[in-house]
């Protein structure tokens, strides 16, 4: 391996730690409270909390589908960028289902309204928040970042130099969705522990935007 490859590969070491220092210091679940107020705010979860792990669910998957296409197709860079985020986001995918069936809820939000959590939220009162709502409207029911059919089926197609490159866009595109989705449920949601992954998905996923760029500049070198 390179020295470049090196550098790129003790980058995406660090974030995987600065994911792991940010997640072992979310706050747990406090099992023997000694008052239910003491616990309701990290046991007990709002419309926010629960429609955020949904559709992060959903969100995540497709990351990991975006992965699994480069893997062993690509640069050592990306290589290592991609498993990095395919078991980071499976680990996420893990808790975020533990806690929506410990909350006696589906996985997935309604088909047709990813995010109506979003949409039909009362009581936002943060700019950001507010601009975000308004996106979500103009999507009509779509989730910001995704790609739709035709464009995963053309990344499928693609090899080489073109797959590294639209590969990189598109997981760009898709991070920077997700960043204000996280931030929605920080400031709206309930739950300790989804405002605990959610910064620590803003940290890890803004990291990873930081290599991406970075590798996509190598590309055009």
């Amino acid at each position: 391996m390179s020295k470049q490859q090196l550098s790129y590969a003790a980058c995406l070491l660090l974030i995987g730690i600065a994911v792991g220092i940010a997640c072992s210091n979310t706050e747990p679940t406090r099992v023997n409270a000694t008052s239910e107020t003491a616990n309701k705010p990290v046991t007990q979860a709002n419309s926010i909390d629960i429609g955020f792990a949904q559709s992060m669910i959903i969100h995540h998957d497709q990351a990991i589908s975006m992965a699994s296409i480069v893997k062993g197709k690509v640069s050592t860079n990306i290589d290592l960028l991609a498993y990095g985020i395919l078991t980071a986001q499976l680990q996420e995918i893990g808790q975020m289902k533990g806690w929506l069936t410990a909350w006696g809820q589906r996985v997935t939000p309604p088909a047709n309204a990813p995010m109506a959590w979003v949409e039909n939220a009362k009581d936002v009162t943060n700019v950001q928040d507010l601009l975000y709502i308004t996106q979500c409207k103009s999507t009509k029911g779509q989730m910001p970042g995704m790609l739709n059919v035709d464009e995963f089926h053309h990344m499928r197609s693609l090899s080489g130099a073109e797959l590294e490159r639209h590969f990189l866009e598109s997981m760009i595109r898709h991070h920077e969705a997700a960043i204000p989705m996280a931030r929605f449920a920080i400031n709206n949601g309930q739950s300790l522990l989804v405002k605990g992954l959610a910064k620590a998905m803003i940290r890890e996923q803004n990291a990873e935007i930081t290599v991406m760029k970075k590798l996509l500049t190598q590309l055009d070198s």
